[in-house]
């Protein structure tokens, strides 16, 4: 396998080395399609040109040639975005979007709710893979006058795929890996379903790593995630109706820790079983200029912790969601919508004990949209009312002016993060049912235009809740609460995406950030400077080569700064060959210059690896 995994990987590159350079205008399209993609930054179709807010699309070309397969891969290679993970696929990885930790992000998968309120750690996007994906849009800033709880980072919008086709494509590597994936759309006069299956294995490598260790000389830690989607609809000219679901089911293999020394141990054992369901309905009806939306979801999230010994072994959280919204066309856009959310935590111990909490959230929002020649003004208000908690009102003024090459923009919005449920029932200490939300100010200003992008950001996030220990020699009185100041989150994000001549198309990025806590110490985990970079080459009409990486500066894991996990770059390699009108191969070269790095310290990440896979679309 090795001898023909090696023949095949020189063969491609000495063809792609070697063919003549020919006008492709990949470049021009892509700018093109991009330019005209509309986007949910306010839950209704806009074009990008109309948006005030800092975003970021990915199209499914751009993954395709990266040879980008899950959703941490992606991130990389956002400006204003890092992670941490505790390993490798599957493992949990927590994302900082300006900074801000992974419970303040919310991740929507078709406008449908991912987080799981009993994960106090935020939303689990280890189990995220990016098969038959339209685009990802990332929405920067305080975006809780739209969404709601959760939002204050930002929002993540993974958007599938409507085109009517047929899809396969399998994969096998580096620990064993294989991935599958299927996809179907098809339109029968006003009718149209979609299913996709998604199939992923792995042997993976050990998650629990020494520092500066390398992780394939301990026992391995594989991951299979299973994942189904499907919808079924009607559209004619007036209403459209859809159905769907999605259903994740993993198994992750993990390291635990010494029950003497509770110190971690590459050679333990402490895996997970991982379950989210999802259903919905939506209903679009256009009458003259109104446009009325209903949507309908529920989500339920469960994950076990089979060898657990003592402590939480059971998570549960559910969600429910109906909203009612009417969009006016006026001349500008104007919005009114209304729902009510329902949450619902709980857990199972070792010892048989349990615990649960739910609230719910009754709330109205107002958006509004105008264009005055070459300026636009966006406007959003939301009033929460909640059953457990003070209630919230939020919102965001955003304005944009475009010139014939240029644009600048600025926005400002409050948000506010509920306390977790998991959090405020606390199975490993105290309870603390006082708990309030934390709120964030967020404010950016940036120019864009020649393919360049310069953004300002800051963020402001007062009563942040974290972990208190009242003393340190007594075990069982530790709570979660409410500190006093604010923590603040700033920094200039730079970007630069350009076609060089007819063949070659460049990509950069840059962010600076400064976290401080309320007491202005740096806080951990959050790089205070990050590149990211991806060159893709089109020598011919059936080749593509991808080269690809980031470079993270220097980063702590702990707030004391005794230990370093940054400094290092990351380059990956993506090869592609259309071989037939229908079928191309590729090859995926990840970590390719074999970099020994952690993201978290003691934790592995994956080490140089080598995939090969078969794609056919129809």
């Amino acid at each position: 396998m090795a001898k023909g995994f090696k023949k095949r990987y020189f063969s491609l590159a000495a063809i792609a080395a070697t063919v003549s350079v020919v006008n492709l205008n990949a470049q021009a399209a892509r700018v093109e399609s991009i330019e005209k993609i509309v986007v949910s930054a306010q839950k209704i179709a806009e074009d990008v040109e109309d948006v005030t807010d800092d975003i970021e699309i990915i199209d499914a070309q751009e993954l395709d040639e990266k040879g980008i397969r899950t959703l941490p891969q992606l991130l990389h290679y956002i400006t204003g975005s890092s992670q941490a993970a505790n390993g490798g696929v599957g493992k949990v990885n927590n994302i900082y979007l300006r900074g801000l930790s992974n419970d303040k992000l919310l991740i929507l998968i078709d406008g449908v709710r991912f987080n799981d309120p009993s994960n106090f750690n935020g939303p689990s996007s280890e189990h995220l893979l990016l098969n038959n994906v339209k685009r990802v849009e990332i929405i920067k800033g305080a975006q809780s006058g739209i969404w709601g709880s959760d939002a204050a980072a930002g929002v993540v919008n993974i958007i599938t795929n409507d085109k009517e086709h047929t899809s396969i494509d399998v994969n096998y590597g580096s620990f064993h890996t294989v991935q599958s994936a299927l996809s179907i759309v098809k339109k029968h006069d006003k009718i149209f379903y979609g299913l996709d299956f998604d199939f992923y294995k792995t042997d993976g490598f050990s998650a629990i790593t020494p520092y500066n260790k390398d992780p394939r000389d301990y026992e391995a830690d594989g991951y299979i995630n299973r994942n189904v989607r499907a919808k079924v609809g009607y559209k004619d000219d007036n209403l459209i109706v859809e159905s769907g679901m999605n259903i994740i089911s993993a198994y992750n293999q993990a390291d635990g820790y010494n029950p003497t020394t509770y110190a971690p141990d590459p050679n333990s054992r402490y895996n997970d079983i991982y379950r989210y369901h999802a259903f919905y309905t939506n209903a679009t009806k256009s009458l003259h200029n109104h446009t009325l939306d209903l949507h309908i979801d529920t989500t339920t999230t469960n994950r076990e912790f089979p060898d657990a010994t003592w402590g939480v072994n059971s998570y549960e959280g559910k969600t429910g969601n109906i909203e009612l919204r009417d969009t006016l066309n006026y001349g500008g856009t104007m919005q009114f919508g209304a729902g009510l959310q329902r949450y619902k935590s709980s857990f199972a111990q070792t010892t048989a004990t349990s615990g649960q909490i739910d609230y719910d959230d009754r709330y109205i929002y107002l958006t509004n949209s105008n264009r005055f020649d070459k300026l636009i003004l966006q406007e959003n208000i939301r009033y929460d009312s909640y059953d457990k908690f003070d209630n919230q009102v939020t919102g965001k003024i955003g304005a944009k002016y475009n010139l014939a090459n240029l644009s600048f923009f600025a926005n400002a919005g409050k948000a506010y993060n509920v306390p977790n449920q998991i959090k405020m029932i606390n199975p490993w200490g105290v309870s603390n049912f006082n708990l309030q939300p934390e709120k964030t100010t967020s404010y950016d200003i940036g120019v864009q235009g020649y393919g360049a992008k310069l953004v300002y950001f800051e963020e402001r996030v007062k009563d942040l809740i974290n972990w208190y220990d009242p003393d340190s020699n007594t075990w069982g009185d530790e709570y979660y609460k409410n500190y006093g100041g604010t923590s603040k989150f700033k920094g200039i994000e730079a970007s630069y995406k350009r076609a060089l001549g007819n063949s070659l198309y460049l990509e950069l990025g840059a962010t600076y950030l400064s976290p401080k806590d309320p007491g202005k110490n740096p806080l951990p985990r959050r790089a205070r400077h990050r590149y990211n970079y991806s060159l893709t080459w089109y020598p011919s009409s059936e080749h593509t080569i991808n080269i690809n990486g980031y470079y993270v500066g220097s980063r702590y894991d702990d707030a004391a700064q005794t230990k370093q996990t940054g400094k290092y770059n990351v380059v990956n390699l993506s090869l592609s060959h259309q071989f037939a009108q229908h079928f191309k191969g590729y090859i995926l070269v990840h970590n390719l210059f074999d970099k020994r790095y952690q993201e978290v310290y003691g934790y592995g990440s994956e080490p140089q690896s080598f995939y090969i896979g078969i794609k056919g679309t129809f």
